[in-house]
């Protein structure tokens, strides 16, 4: 075996992976939630880091374009026997997927990165390779191991020691004998959104199939299988299962304005939120950017880890439909979206009638090192809009982008001042 490639000498055992009971299930439950996200064929689909083409060879025979990237070429050629096989049309590029644009150019509706960043030495590096070649609104399909998972199968397998060893270590072998990084569902959504990916829902992915065995007979594995899909997005069993599977979409450079954020949120709203927040008192989206541009403070709402809710005044400086929230170091709400990257955001005043309020909910995203963004504009920002220095006292900020908007103000929102 190669000491520059650890996975040169694996490829004939990764391809018999998917015929063993274990990667059946993993490959019959993300079909499951990939095909009703994916767009009609013949869309183009590349497979990032898809090595022998579990994943692209079904995509192809349903009429894919598929585009199959993979560092590694005898994996490739694993991929090219079994295509050959079956008189499969799949585009084979050798390559890492850090260098995707340069490698198979742009424009894919749809991307595969499974079980791709658990090997990335640069993961916000990977992601943002693959947002450079998918078109706006492509679909994501990241599959990663989950890090709340780690040490149920070497405790539940008698390897009591390598289970307490991954309680705190994120790094494990797997099968596969490749060393390689587990994350949490709110680390993924982070690396997502500062990548330029809105992320959509994700499933818990193999929980109780992790342990089926390659004997298993069809009955067995089709009841199995039944269990997994009725609990891939039920709390709190997802939150175990041995693999995440987050679908996500491609976003434009920019974050859209507020007022188009809340056009769409009233538009998707349930009649019980707009009969709360009725559309005819929402404020305009000048009234609203007025609104919040001359307000200091506001509600900051998050979740601690055992889920009690948690909130905070603070104070924020508004930056291109972004709100950015410095804070201290150490933090509660900074704890909170370690472990739940979401946050609500309540901006208020006055009462009756004349009331204006406005509910921003969206993913937290936390810059432990502040530098960057205090140097880019919210040193600055803040001296303006406060008289202070803000960096005699911050230790982290918190970039909020708004996913839901929902105001309320008075007759003649539009001209509220």
């Amino acid at each position: 075996m190669s000491l520059e490639d650890p996975f040169a000498g694996r490829a004939a055992w990764f391809a018999g992976h998917y015929r063993s009971g274990r990667g059946r299930a993993r490959l019959e439950l993300v079909m499951d939630r990939l095909l009703p996200a994916l767009p009609p064929p013949p869309a183009r689909v590349l497979d990032a880091g898809g090595g022998t083409g579990a994943f692209a060879l079904p995509l192809a025979r349903r009429g894919y374009m598929v585009t199959l990237l993979d560092r590694s070429g005898e994996w490739l050629e694993e991929a090219r026997r079994g295509a050959a096989d079956e008189g499969l049309r799949v585009q084979l590029i050798e390559g890492p997927a850090e260098r995707a644009p340069d490698l198979v150019g742009d424009g894919f509706d749809a991307v595969l990165a499974h079980t791709l960043l658990v090997y990335a030495e640069d993961p916000m590096g990977t992601l943002s390779a693959l947002r450079a070649a998918a078109k706006s609104e492509a679909v994501l399909s990241l599959l990663e191991k989950n890090r709340a998972s780690l040490a149920l199968r070497p405790g539940l397998t008698g390897e009591y020691e390598e289970a307490l060893r991954v309680l705190d270590d994120p790094i494990s072998a797997g099968r596969l004998g490749i060393p390689n990084r587990s994350r949490s569902t709110a680390e993924l959504r982070s690396l997502l959104v500062s990548t330029g990916w809105r992320p959509r829902d994700w499933a818990g992915i193999r929980l109780f199939s992790d342990g089926v065995r390659d004997d298993i007979d069809e009955a067995s594995f089709a009841s199995v299988l039944r269990l997994d899909r009725a609990v891939a997005t039920r709390e709190p069993y997802r939150r175990v299962a041995r693999l995440v599977h987050l679908l996500a979409v491609a976003e434009d450079a920019g974050r859209p304005p507020l007022g188009g954020v809340q056009a769409q949120s009233v538009e998707r709203a349930a009649r019980s939120t707009r009969a709360a927040w009725p559309p005819d008192r929402s404020l305009s989206p000048e009234g609203l950017h007025r609104f919040l541009e001359r307000k200091k403070y506001a509600v900051l709402s998050t979740a601690r880890p055992d889920g009690r809710p948690h909130a905070a005044m603070v104070a924020f400086c508004l930056r291109e439909g972004v709100f950015w929230l410095p804070s201290v170091a150490g933090s509660a709400r900074l704890r909170n979206l370690a472990a739940e990257p979401w946050a609500t955001l309540v901006v208020s005043e006055g009462e009756g009638e004349e009331h204006i309020a406005v509910v921003v909910e969206g993913d937290a995203l936390v810059h432990a090192e502040p530098g960057p963004v205090l140097d880019g504009f919210l040193r600055d920002a803040w001296a303006q809009k406060f008289g202070t220095d803000l960096t005699t006292w911050v230790g982290a900020v918190v970039e909020l982008v708004p996913r839901k908007v929902l105001s309320h103000g008075p007759e003649g929102a539009v001209a509220v001042q």
